[in-house]
């Protein structure tokens, strides 16, 4: 009795009540995408980027919450470019966004920042997100063409830290990437 008295006060103190309380959340992810991005003095380069979406269960009519997450992968052959310019580490925020199909709004964003670190992979968690699921069987989600960063580059020669506006595009392979989240999820 006192565990389902806690869960009711729980379920009150975060604002749902028990008509529209979501039952579950689901985590639907990408596959890693590579993206080609723009990094100082260097041509375009390839990473790869794998998004997770944190899903509350919808149900028709009804808002849910997206929280999404984000992992950028450097290749070693990035690296060993970035460390060959003299750079040793970076910080610094991108922002994405992905597709709705199923509720509305039809898009979110995938936006947050990351502390000074290695070349190697970068994670960032964003803002969650409210959306209402439609009539619709199911809620899919997709991965957008292009991903924005502000990032700051550790100079090691001069403790210097250098920004830098980096644009990634979805990059172009055959057959072409896949950038829906799997699973769809189900609405009830």
């Amino acid at each position: 009795m006192r565990i389902g008295t806690a869960v009711a006060a729980a379920l009150l103190v975060t604002g749902l009540a028990a008509g529209t309380a979501n039952a579950a959340t689901i985590t639907t992810s990408s596959s890693p995408l590579t993206y080609s991005c723009t990094f100082p003095g260097l041509s375009p380069q390839p990473t790869t980027v794998t998004a997770h979406l944190a899903v509350t269960e919808p149900h028709a009519g009804q808002p849910f919450t997206v929280t999404p997450s984000a992992t950028q992968t450097y290749t070693a052959a990035v690296r060993a470019l970035l460390n060959a310019a003299g750079y040793d580490q970076v910080r610094g925020s991108l922002a994405a966004t992905f597709t709705v199909s199923g509720a509305t709004p039809a898009s979110g964003t995938i936006a947050g920042s990351f502390p000074a670190q290695p070349f190697t992979t970068v994670a960032m968690t964003g803002s969650p997100q409210v959306f209402t699921a439609g009539a619709a069987f199911a809620v899919g989600f997709a991965m957008g063409p292009l991903i924005t960063e502000s990032l700051e580059f550790h100079k090691a020669s001069t403790g210097t830290w250098v920004p830098w506006a980096s644009n990634c595009t979805l990059k172009v392979t055959s057959p072409a990437q896949n950038p829906s989240f799997q699973p769809s999820i189900t609405i009830s």
